[in-house]
């Protein structure tokens, strides 16, 4: 195997790690209804999702499927950062060496960057604010 196909082996795994194991599925007749089938070793590796699930469409040709049991699925809003908030535990216990403690000059910058804003707990900041 020559460099670049290593390198291109190598990238293509890291990706594959990077976004999880992808399990195959297809739409199918339940029924009345219609449901999505998925390869038995999802519910094998997972299974949490062998309960309620619901489904949340996050862009064109995505969809999120969150459990619904779950203490982060009591908040629906916040399906997208509770995915990224488990991708994020799981890449810390993937690789703990990776975590790095914050930077003492950062954190002084910001101290300057903020030291006259004024701040309120209890400020309404409506219904478009974001994090």
């Amino acid at each position: 195997m020559t460099k670049t196909k290593a390198r291109k082996s190598v990238a293509r795994q890291s990706s594959r790690e990077i976004e999880g194991t992808e399990y195959r599925g297809k739409q199918a007749k339940t029924g009345n209804s219609l449901g999505f089938r998925f390869d038995r070793a999802l519910f094998r590796s997972h299974p949490e999702f062998n309960g309620e699930v619901r489904a949340k469409v996050i862009a064109p040709g995505r969809m999120l499927v969150s459990v619904e049991a779950t203490a982060v699925s009591r908040h629906p809003d916040d399906a997208v950062v509770a995915a990224f908030l488990a991708f994020l535990a799981k890449e810390m216990q993937r690789e703990p060496q990776a975590i790095a403690p914050l930077d003492p000059n950062l954190t002084r910058r910001i101290d300057t960057l903020v030291d006259h804003v004024s701040v309120s707990s209890d400020e309404d900041l409506g219904d478009e604010a974001l994090i």
